[in-house]
C-alpha cells in the first residue's frame, strides 16, 4: 500500500511557510495572525457587522468573537453601534489599524510576487481555480450525514 500525502497537508505547510514569513515582515506591527482579517475590516470599515464578517471568513460567531476581541484588545478595531439596528455592531478601524494596514498589504504583495516566481499569470488563475473548485466539492462532505468513505 503506498502512503498518500493528503492534499491538506500540503496546503498546511504552505500556509505555515507564508504565515511565518508574513510574521516576520509585520512583527513590528503586533497583528498576530490577523492580517487578512484586519484588511479585510479597513477595507470596509464601518460597513461590515460581526456577523457579515463571520460569514464571509466561514467562521462561527464564538471564533469571530475571540479574533475580534484580539484586534480590540490590541487597539486595531471597535465596534460601533449600527444606528440603524440597535442589535448589531459595525466593525470600525482604528488610526493604529489605518498605519498597519498599508504595510500588511504590502507584505501581502511582497510574498505574494517572490513566492509566485516562475509561475505565469495562466498557472495562477488555475491554481486559484482549482483551489475553488475543491472547495465547492468538499463543501457537501463536511457535514456528519454527507461523510463517506470509500475504500
Amino acid at each position: 500500500m503506498q502512503i498518500i500525502e493528503p492534499i491538506s497537508r500540503k496546503l498546511i505547510r504552505l500556509g505555515k511557510l507564508y504565515l511565518n514569513v508574513l510574521t516576520r515582515h509585520t512583527a513590528h506591527l503586533d497583528v498576530t495572525r490577523y492580517h487578512f482579517i484586519l484588511s479585510l475590516i479597513y477595507h470596509h470599515d464601518g460597513l461590515l457587522t460581526q456577523n457579515a464578517l463571520a460569514q464571509i471568513l466561514d467562521k462561527d460567531k464564538s471564533a469571530m468573537v475571540s479574533i475580534l476581541n484580539t484586534l480590540t484588545a490590541k487597539g486595531f478595531v471597535y465596534r460601533e453601534c449600527n444606528p440603524n439596528d440597535r442589535r448589531e455592531h459595525l466593525l470600525r478601524v482604528t488610526d493604529k489599524a489605518k498605519l498597519a494596514v498599508p504595510q500588511i498589504a504590502a507584505a501581502f504583495e511582497n510574498i505574494n510576487t517572490d513566492i509566485s516566481k516562475g509561475i505565469s499569470a495562466h498557472e495562477m488563475k488555475i491554481f486559484e481555480s482549482v483551489l475553488q473548485r475543491m472547495q465547492k466539492n468538499i463543501k457537501p462532505y463536511t457535514t456528519q450525514a454527507n461523510l463517506k468513505i470509500t475504500k
